[in-house]
């Protein structure tokens, strides 16, 4: 049996752990606007194309947090890395028709979406600039 470290999954998971710790933000319970630059240059230097980080946002981070948008005490200071990806674990483990139903609650998610796929091109073509 291959050492954890060469196994291929957790390679790919290791690279994503970035991109669901960024995406994270757009769950705290404070204003998520100030955090965009961050976030849209996290997900920028990450090697996902864009359709594959909106699939990261809404079937691995957003069926793990979505709650905390409901909350009338949410998490705003930041959720910690460990529990974050042990949430999303098992969140990913779920059948995906399951992790859709969270689907319903994500108009403001969306609206966020919408403002950071711009920031994100726009920061991934700055970066190709020699």
């Amino acid at each position: 049996m291959p050492a954890a470290s060469d196994d291929p999954d957790m390679h790919a998971i290791d690279a994503r752990i970035p991109v669901w710790v960024a995406l994270s933000d757009l769950y705290l319970d404070t204003d998520v606007g100030l955090l965009h630059g961050h976030i849209a240059d996290t997900l920028a230097a990450s090697p996902y194309p864009i359709d594959a980080l909106h699939e990261m946002l809404m079937y691995d981070v957003h069926p793990a947090l979505y709650m905390n948008l409901m909350s009338v005490a949410g998490e705003w200071a930041g959720f910690d890395r460990a529990w974050l990806v042990a949430r999303i674990d098992a969140v990913r483990r779920q059948p995906r028709w399951r992790r859709r139903i969270s689907h319903w609650f994500v108009r403001d998610i969306g609206v966020q979406w919408r403002v950071l796929v711009p920031m994100i091109v726009a920061a991934r073509s700055a970066a190709a600039q020699p």
